[in-house]
């Protein structure tokens, strides 16, 4: 397979904005350098994916690919090499048992793939997210959450049709991942999308308890939760909250 083979329909249909559709080949173009491109080719090769259709959002530590796979939706999220935020990264990283010390951006980069591939698998059986497919250096790909390419709006977006069961869904998940022993550390309506329910996306922060920042992450997350659908009228107590999620182990 070459590149050619990999890109000969690549779409910019089903795209969510004007902007991003217009943009969509210089995306590509800063996004897919040599290294990224042999890590598509081996993922290919192990039929993660059979193709990639279009842009689905892009931002400055990864953009995200609407692929298909046989037929079936995947996304494929990968870490930019280069515009990667070093300092952000590193203080998810250092402290996590799972990973070793890294010598520079590029190797950083592709633990951070790996260490979201690595949380998804841990709570995917119990928490409503994106199942894993494969990872490789610095593309993960996974389940789309969606529907013909589009993808399923965020909380933030469109806000969900039930705030009170919504609350609840949340933060039981919240509490099956601490059970798991992991904190997912970015947890905000801007990380959980509404598709027939909450699913609970970008898993690449996540740390395990024995991380020395854990319980501060947890905190945030509950916070931040609570924060939000207080603002949608639910009764949302911080106290209570976190309370629920300690004594879910």
């Amino acid at each position: 397979m070459d590149e050619a083979d990999l890109f000969q329909r690549f779409d910019v249909t089903g795209l969510k904005s004007a902007r991003q559709r217009s943009s969509s080949r210089k995306i590509s173009e800063s996004v897919f350098d040599k290294d990224t491109l042999m890590a598509l080719y081996k993922l290919a090769k192990k039929e993660a994916f059979t193709e990639i259709t279009g842009v689905v959002s892009t931002g400055k530590e990864a953009s995200v690919y609407h692929g298909l796979r046989d037929g079936e939706d995947v996304a494929l999220k990968i870490y930019k090499n280069e515009t990667s935020d070093f300092r952000h990264m590193s203080k998810y990283i250092r402290g996590d048992p799972r990973f070793a010390s890294w010598k520079n951006r590029r190797q950083l980069v592709q633990m951070w793939a790996q260490k979201e591939y690595k949380n998804l698998s841990r709570v995917c059986e119990k928490v409503r997210c994106p199942k894993p497919i494969e990872q490789h250096k610095n593309v993960l790909v996974m389940e789309f959450i969606g529907d013909g390419g589009v993808p399923a709006p965020k909380l933030k977006e469109e806000g969900p049709s039930d705030p009170g069961a919504c609350y609840r869904e949340v933060m039981g998940f919240v509490g099956e991942m601490y059970k798991l022993r992991l904190v997912h550390a970015d947890l905000s309506e801007y990380n959980i999308l509404d598709y027939g329910g909450a699913v609970v996306i970008d898993f690449s922060a996540g740390v395990l308890l024995d991380h020395p920042r854990s319980m501060e992450f947890l905190q945030r997350d509950v916070g931040n939760i609570v924060n939000y659908f207080s603002k949608l009228g639910v009764e949302a107590d911080y106290g209570t909250a976190l309370k629920g999620v300690l004594d879910a182990r």
